[in-house]
């Protein structure tokens, strides 16, 4: 059974998993394309909906069980004192979002449809792990390459974990957003929105719904976030014309980001909202001052010890000259 443990000092919570990532062979069949769904755990979900039997072909965006999860969904939730510390049981979801049952690498790869697919799995497995108040963030990543710890680095495909404590990164954005309103009376993400397009020189891409833009203070080189242009702090209370409308935006940016970076590895986060089931009077301020929003970072380069220790980021690349070349390729 996995337990948590958080640092009393940084309030940083740690996963300490009761089993090592599984270790595939690279001559190996592939557990996530269509034919060999016997080789994942019983699958939760599919798109498109069908009464069909499960774990069978016919599917076009398949949820399954991580088979070596992090977190465990039986488990019962217990909290207890380690005389100062805190430990949390390791209770939670773990879920892998197959995105096509084609062995595709990149997201970029996928025709608009099926990133809409893979969208509404998103949300519709967020929606449902929302309804169990044993969670207070769901956790929605993707893992491309090595660098970015992609267990199977050949087939497209992104994770969503529930968890019982808020992660302290979103926390931390959760908090700064919370200050930002509190003095301005306006949500932060709007004003870097707003400013954004009134500068020009970061935007990398616009939609009909959304900006692709290369964040002020990057962290790694040609890294972007996407900002709604509608204020709302959760994803999967998006309306599905939005998702379309994300889904063409998505892996267009991706695809730019392949094109200035050959095969790049890079991870994906959706940062939604917490869960208010769980905590009602925690996140009281939340619909006026948090902003959902999607942040991809190449991973070009291990972390430093200078980044690991003191929390800078070194960055060789402005975010004007990653914004320039993005917008310079097609």
């Amino acid at each position: 059974m996995s337990v948590l443990r958080r640092d009393p000092i940084t309030g940083r919570w740690v996963v300490f998993a009761d089993a090592p990532p599984p270790v595939l062979a690279a001559d190996g069949p592939c557990p996530f394309c269509a034919g060999n769904e016997q080789l994942t755990p019983p699958e939760i979900a599919r798109w498109p909906r069908s009464d069909r039997r499960h774990d069978r072909p016919g599917w076009s965006v398949r949820v399954v069980p991580n088979a070596r999860p992090l977190l465990r969904i039986e488990a019962p939730l217990e909290r207890t004192a380690d005389r100062i510390y805190d430990t949390v049981s390791g209770t939670g979801a773990h879920e892998i979002v197959i995105e096509t049952p084609e062995h595709r690498r990149s997201l970029a790869e996928l025709p608009r449809e099926q990133v809409a697919l893979a969208l509404a799995a998103w949300a519709a497995r967020m929606e449902d792990l929302k309804r169990d108040k044993r969670f207070r963030a769901i956790f929605v990543f993707k893992n491309q390459g090595v660098l970015a710890g992609a267990g199977v680095p050949g087939h497209v495909h992104s994770q969503i974990i529930g968890l019982p404590v808020t992660p302290k990164a979103l926390k931390e954005i959760l908090q700064g957003a919370r200050a930002h309103y509190q003095l301005k009376e306006r949500c932060a993400f709007c004003d870097i929105l707003q400013e954004e397009l009134d500068a020009g020189v970061r935007v990398v891409q616009e939609s009909a719904r959304f900006v692709a833009i290369a964040p002020y203070a990057s962290r790694h080189p040609y890294e972007c976030w996407i900002l709604p242009r509608e204020h709302r702090a959760d994803f999967e209370a998006a309306a599905a014309d939005e998702r379309d409308d994300l889904a063409a935006l998505l892996p267009t940016l991706l695809g730019r980001l392949e094109r200035v970076l050959p095969e790049p590895d890079y991870n994906l986060f959706l940062y939604s909202g917490p869960n208010r089931q769980a905590r009602p009077a925690k996140w009281s301020t939340l619909e006026a001052d948090f902003h959902w929003h999607i942040q991809v970072l190449p991973r070009l380069l291990h972390e430093t010890g200078f980044e690991l220790g003191s929390g800078f980021f070194a960055n060789t690349v402005t975010p004007e000259q990653a914004a320039a070349a993005l917008r310079a390729v097609t």
